[in-house]
């Protein structure tokens, strides 16, 4: 609870000077985001993920349902099929698949500005949420940090993937918890229903959320409400799963258990949980890379610990919801550490600022003396420490991803010039501005569609273009046309030449057939570039000629 006199300095602000406060943050985030956008091409450096979950949308808009279930990014996956539906309802188009296909880039682009308006709207109101808590404009904007705590969430909060749309939830359901956790009366039983209800959302929308439901200890207060959000949660997932996506339920987890019984990623390698090899070097790697969020749980372990020994008080909803916070980025660090990739670590990061509020709270409990304004000093460096630090990575981040995706245009636009009649084939990471369907393709209808859906968008395509589009698949080891199964000796005889770019050297395994016709091999900026009936140099020359 708030002690008698208040934690934060700015408690007597006018409401209109505490609005416009917290405003500022949100605002920030949506004009840095948008413009960290512009500087990322769909097509480009992040084609992986977000192709998969465009084409899911698009799969689902058809009429299909859901083909992704592996995160299963449900909520991603909805945002983007209301989208294209919302889109063909006022362009009135003959097969929504084509239309789909020819305006693919520019619906990842809308999602992307979807989930920007929707993170935004979750900082808009968990800020309000939090001020209102504890009257305090400083506080919400602490809260609102979070959205700014490490380059990495910044950057997934703006790809059209799961983390997105969680993180927007994980921040909205942390100003509910803060608000639960401080208020002088019980929670109410609608409280526990929306906690539920976030907590339904947030596990549809990616499995790494479960962690989350610790913070139902803020609801101890009231059974009844601590009930409501624990069946409230469950039948909410279960009901909005089978509806927009049955696959979570009959398949996902089987999933999650072919990852939790081996030691590689994706529920490869050798059987077991943990690879000890790594799992330390990881550990070290995450808290290497964020050692401030670090620092921060730890203090909020100290916090809480220190409470409940000072007061013989362990259910204290304040120090409950610090310990829950510490043991939700304990789980996930052991969870990162095991599948390494730093935005797993994506929601106890951007609740950080959340827990600082809880922090500063707690120590003037334990600590009256203490002045608010240092404690709010404190915290407020740290969180624009944080914040800068974001945001001139993400700059430094957007400018190599910018030139990287430049040059896989140039090339692009090379190999046309080049050979105008040759068969222009590109592969997975050369940021080939023609090619990124095909990801999405490989992560949903190749793996689950059946072929009459596969027909359909291949007929689509084949209809909306008049180039046709080739890939040489490094997954699958599959070369396509038009989403259609091909071979390079069939290639041979219908084309005068061959130009195939690929991110990785060519071999045996992985050549498809190519290498059986001899090619010619250059390199250009790191791209590997093969071409038969036509020479290498010519390519190079093109690309050259582009500048």
């Amino acid at each position: 609870m708030m002690p008698d006199d208040c934690c934060f300095p700015d408690a007597h602000v006018s409401g209109r000077i505490r609005t416009l406060l917290i405003l500022v943050v949100p605002l920030l985030y949506l004009a840095a985001t948008l413009l960290y956008s512009a500087d990322q091409a769909v097509w480009g450096v992040q084609v992986d993920p977000e192709s998969a979950y465009t084409m899911n949308g698009l799969v689902a808009a058809a009429g299909y349902g859901s083909l992704k279930f592996d995160h299963p990014g449900t909520t991603t996956t909805l945002l983007v099929e209301l989208i294209v539906r919302g889109w063909a309802l006022f362009a009135g188009p003959k097969d929504i698949v084509a239309f789909g296909l020819e305006h693919y880039d520019a619906i990842t682009s809308a999602a992307r500005a979807g989930e920007a308006l929707l993170l935004t709207a979750a900082l808009l109101a968990g800020g309000i949420i939090v001020g209102r808590a504890t009257h305090s404009a400083i506080a919400a904007m602490l809260f609102q940090a979070g959205a700014f705590v490490h380059a990495d969430t910044f950057h997934f909060q703006m790809v059209v993937a799961p983390e997105s749309l969680m993180a927007a939830i994980a921040l909205f359901g942390m100003a509910i918890v803060i608000k639960a956790a401080l208020d002088a009366h019980p929670p109410s039983t609608g409280l526990g229903v929306v906690c539920g209800v976030i907590f339904a959302l947030g596990f549809a929308t990616k499995y790494l959320y479960l962690p989350q439901a610790l913070f139902a200890v803020c609801l101890l207060g009231n059974r009844r409400a601590f009930v409501a959000a624990t069946v409230t949660g469950a039948i909410g997932f279960v009901g909005f799963s089978l509806i927009f996506n049955p696959g979570t339920i009959t398949r996902g987890f089987g999933w999650l258990v072919q990852i939790a019984t081996h030691k590689g990623n994706y529920g490869e390698g050798e059987p077991g949980f943990i690879d000890f090899g790594t799992f330390w070097s990881n550990m070290a790697e995450i808290i290497k890379a964020a050692p401030l969020v670090f620092g921060v749980y730890v203090a909020a372990a100290a916090a809480a610990l220190a409470w409940c020994i000072k007061s013989r008080n362990w259910r204290d909803p304040v120090s409950l919801t610090l310990g829950a916070a510490v043991l939700i980025h304990a789980a996930h660090l052991v969870a990162t550490s095991k599948h390494y990739a730093l935005h797993y670590m994506m929601v106890p990061w951007v609740l950080t600022g959340g827990v600082l509020v809880l922090i500063v709270v707690q120590v003037r409990r334990l600590l009256p003396a203490v002045p608010p304004a240092a404690l709010s000093l404190l915290a407020g460096s740290l969180c624009a420490a944080m914040s800068a630090m974001t945001l001139i990575d993400a700059r430094a981040a957007a400018l190599q991803a910018s030139q990287s995706n430049a040059i896989g245009a140039r090339l692009s636009k090379a190999v046309v010039a080049a050979g105008p009649a040759c068969a222009n084939v590109s592969g997975m990471f050369v940021r080939a501005p023609e090619n990124d369907m095909n990801h999405g393709w490989d992560m949903t209808l190749q793996l689950w569609g059946d072929q009459a859906m596969r027909d359909r968008f291949s007929a689509a395509y084949a209809s909306a273009f008049r180039v046709p589009l080739l890939d040489h698949n490094g997954y699958t080891h599959v070369l396509k046309q038009n989403f259609r199964p091909d071979s390079y000796a069939r290639l041979g005889a219908d084309y005068p030449c061959i130009i195939v770019r690929s991110a990785v050297v060519l071999d045996a395994e992985n050549s498809i057939g190519l290498l059986a016709l001899n090619p010619d091999h250059c390199v250009i900026e790191g791209i590997h570039v093969y071409t038969v009936g036509l020479a290498c140099a010519k390519v190079r020359g093109s690309f050259l000629e582009q500048r």
